[in-house]
């Protein structure tokens, strides 16, 4: 079902203290789904958006649903009347635990439990009912041990980077711990996906998480290593070196080159996760930082000079908001803004969160307008997801027969220009660094 709906509502005179948008078109699959949260992936590619959601194969055979919809020139939105499946999948892997659209290509994990290597599966766009055609899984190499090959994606459309660090929960089991994990390159060209080779840390340096998460855009490659991630409640937490976020650029020769390190900012010793998730466009990145060792989370802004990387701020809530556990679990960056989602935040009376900040002349960030949903949602996870392009905000809407969402899908956002909004309102200044990040020699600029 998709309904048209305006997208600029006039906020509240006290709470919020920010001008709010409200959705513009509600996507809906088009059939019953099976997985319990789907939804909860969505993705946004030109004039295609996707809504999915994890499923594990109890059957050999089709598992998993990827609903598809396309933006038409009339402005409305097309559902196709058939949703993906990925095929051959053996009893026991777990599909669509990531999804990524990138130009005309579609990536979705494959995800064994036995300890054997992952893998993902490639579609590229076409007219069929489902709107996608298999081409083929991209692997490791065969003598590689790579079993969470493929649990963090990015993908630009002609590069896709495929992270190997293990953020899966297996029962009792441990995760797999590698030394000095590597994130794969692969190439889309006319034959199809090539392999690149991949990009890995200096060993010595402890870069046990490198590549926990990931963020692309034509011709950068941001890859976040932790010094620790978020571990279950029966898995030891591990740590490793420094926590950093190392940005590639490629080169004219087409070579991927360091273009900087992000380190965190001073006074922040024992938060462990700076990187759990980052975001990213070629000027911009936004970076969570977890405490991993409590509930609490904050994000930082780096931006891009004439003398490479700087500190800019903290992305801070205004008074209205109460962030939660999950601050800037979601992040994504359209049109030089960052939308930060928090599920756990309170809001006025709502529960979840999703904000956008913005940059004002002086360098100072904060909250420029709120996204607020006009349908039912699921109150734990509204913000839990989020992916944008261009002016266009995708926002997961997962399934929740108890709050009446259903069968799930997602919500469609149109940011107005900075110009119509009024100036952003900072919480708290915090001057941008003074010294530009060395990217190191012979780093391209």
């Amino acid at each position: 079902m998709l309904l048209s709906l305006p997208f600029l509502a006039v906020a509240a005179l006290v709470t919020p203290p920010v001008p709010t948008i409200t959705e513009s078109a509600v996507l809906d699959a088009p059939s019953p789904t099976t997985s319990p949260t789907f939804g909860m992936i969505v993705g946004i590619s030109g004039d295609r958006v996707i809504a999915a959601g994890p499923e594990p194969a109890r059957i050999s055979g089709s598992v998993g649903q990827v609903a598809t919809f396309e933006l038409e020139p009339t402005g409305s939105w097309r559902t196709y009347k058939e949703m993906l499946s990925i095929d051959n999948t053996p009893v026991g892997n777990l599909v669509l635990g990531r999804a990524v659209l990138g130009g005309n290509s579609l990536l979705v994990s494959d995800e064994r439990r036995d300890g054997g290597n992952s893998c993902i599966v490639t579609f590229e766009r076409d007219s069929s009912a489902s709107g996608w055609k298999y081409v083929g899984r991209l692997q490791p190499l065969a003598s590689a041990s790579e079993p969470a090959f493929g649990g963090v994606l990015a993908c630009d459309g002609s590069i896709a980077a495929i992270g190997t660090v293990d953020l899966r929960v297996l029962g009792e089991a441990p995760r797999t711990v590698q030394e000095s994990p590597k994130v794969y390159l692969f190439k889309n060209g006319p034959e199809g996906w090539k392999g690149l080779g991949f990009l890995q840390r200096d060993a010595a340096l402890k870069p046990t998480f490198f590549g926990a998460s990931l963020s692309m855009s034509p011709g950068q490659i941001v890859v976040a290593c932790p010094n620790a991630i978020p571990a279950a409640p029966h898995q030891k937490l591990v740590t490793g070196g420094a926590s950093v976020v190392v940005v590639y650029r490629q080169t004219a020769a087409g070579l991927w080159g360091i273009d900087g390190e992000l380190t965190p900012p001073p006074g922040n010793p024992d938060w462990l996760g700076f990187g759990v998730t980052v975001a990213s466009d070629s000027n911009t990145i936004a970076v969570r930082m977890a405490k991993i060792t409590a509930p609490a989370g904050k994000v930082f802004v780096y931006r891009r000079g004439d003398a490479g990387w700087n500190y800019e701020g903290e992305l801070a809530p205004l008074t209205d908001v109460v962030p939660g556990s999950g601050w800037g679990v979601a992040l994504a960056i359209a049109d030089g803004r960052v939308i930060l989602g928090d599920p756990s935040a309170l809001a006025g009376q709502s529960t979840g969160y999703l904000g956008v900040f913005a940059r004002r002349d002086d360098g100072v960030w904060g909250e420029s307008v709120r996204l607020r949903p006009t349908v039912p949602v699921s109150s734990a996870r509204w913000g839990v997801s989020v992916r944008a392009e261009g002016t266009r905000v995708i926002v997961a809407r997962s399934t929740s027969e108890r709050e009446g969402v259903v069968p799930g899908g997602a919500l469609v956002y149109n940011l107005p220009p900075i110009s119509q909004l009024p100036p952003v309102i900072p919480v708290e200044l915090v001057p941008a660094s003074s010294a530009p990040l060395d990217a190191g020699s012979g780093a391209p600029r």
